[in-house]
């Protein structure tokens, strides 16, 4: 059962809105008169805050209430103002505050209290996106209590590691999920692959996990030489992109393993097939020859056999069709003739009765060197060059 969504609407002070009233403020709980108050720094220190700390999920902003002290106990809480310019305004506003923080905005999430009641105001939750945020003056704050200070090296290297670990773990599960996915396919080559995964994700991700560490030993040591954190940064930086690098091949790997499993193979040649018949219909759809007819029903019948479970088999029915279209392409308007359909559809069945690659084609290459042989060595269009180039591509 999945949790409901709060509403961001209540006509009465919600029971959640009440107890942040009743502890008053705090470095989790931020008060506000006034929206004014409200800033690009105030609300990119919270989302900092909530940052700087893995166990921290949100911060708190009330706006439309006041700070008042119990003159019989000493102790301070929260008391609703009121918003003069109303409810739709201060949204608006907030709202355009946080899309100026950079370097992408914080994510807010507003719920209206006591909108039914003479003094409403709005209940802020600020969620970090990309954080360390800062202002457009480059400022990088955090909360502190009730006040405001610049975070230290220390945290602003633990927020970088943060994120990048996630960015990096993101990514990496996904290359792994579609890993699993591609080892179903090929059970053969499991060894392989557990092998390349081994040399080519564990080993660095040990490197990365080091590297992180020594930056965060320089970092505690550094409380007055930002040179050393930031340069352990960057190392930690690097380790984190040449891992994500290798993810990123690791990934085409799995996509070239899954394009040569049996099932895509047999997906392909379907879908090739029914390119096949597009082509055909494109060609001839205006025919209404008896001729044309018994053209539909021979292709219709070869399209329409079984596909075959043996990837040999439907490796080798792919370059049979996708010669086919390349050979139409070849034609006048890329368009085929009932007498190319014809000559392609007799030349298909007869590779289907006997599957079997084409032979290459050798030219006299000797009685072309004794006929001319500067010609042949010279000249990059002679049959000769024209061959060694075929050599050279294969």
């Amino acid at each position: 059962m999945t949790d409901q969504p709060e509403p961001s609407r209540h006509q009465e002070i919600s029971a959640v809105a009440q107890q942040m009233l009743a502890l008053g403020e705090s470095g989790r709980y931020e008060f506000k008169r006034n929206v004014e108050a409200v800033t690009v720094g105030l609300l990119a220190a919270l989302a900092n805050w909530v940052a700087a700390e893995p166990d921290r999920e949100v911060a708190h902003l009330l706006v439309g209430v006041d700070e008042v002290e119990d003159k019989t106990t000493g102790l301070v809480h929260g008391q609703p103002f009121g918003l003069p310019r109303g409810l739709d305004k201060a949204v608006s506003r907030i709202q355009d505050v946080a899309s100026k923080t950079r370097p992408v905005p914080v994510e807010v999430f507003i719920v209206e209290e006591g909108v039914a009641e003479p003094t409403p105001f709005v209940r802020v939750e600020v969620r970090p996106t990309m954080p360390p945020h800062f202002d457009d003056q480059g400022r990088r704050q955090t909360r502190q209590g009730r006040s405001t200070r610049a975070l230290t090296d220390e945290e602003l290297l633990r927020i970088y590691l943060d994120r990048e670990a996630g960015s990096f773990a993101m990514r990496f599960r996904q290359v792994s999920d579609e890993l699993r996915s591609a080892v179903g396919a090929v059970g053969s080559q499991v060894d392989q692959i557990a092998e390349g995964i081994e040399n080519n994700v564990a080993t660095p991700i040990l490197a990365l996990t080091r590297t992180t560490q020594d930056a965060a030993d320089a970092a505690e040591s550094a409380s007055s030489s930002a040179d050393s954190a930031a340069s352990s940064a960057d190392t930690v930086s690097y380790e984190v992109e040449h891992v994500q690098r290798i993810v990123r091949e690791l990934q085409r790997v799995v996509e070239d393993i899954q394009d040569d499993s049996t099932q895509n193979l047999a997906y392909r040649v379907m879908r090739l097939r029914r390119k096949v018949w597009w082509n055909f219909t494109v060609d001839t759809w205006e025919h209404k020859s008896k001729r044309a007819d018994q053209l539909e029903a021979r292709l219709r019948e070869l399209l329409s056999g079984e596909v075959s479970l043996e990837a040999d088999r439907n490796t080798w029915e792919l370059r049979v069709w996708q010669d086919l279209l390349k050979d139409r392409r070849a034609q006048r308007g890329e368009r085929g003739t009932q007498k190319w359909w014809d000559a392609a559809i007799r030349e298909v069945i007869s590779f289907m009765e006997s599957p079997a690659y084409a032979a290459p084609d050798l030219p006299e290459l000797r009685a072309a060197l004794k006929a001319d042989l500067d010609h042949e060595i010279d000249h990059p269009d002679s049959v000769t060059n024209l061959f060694r180039r075929l050599l050279g591509d294969s």
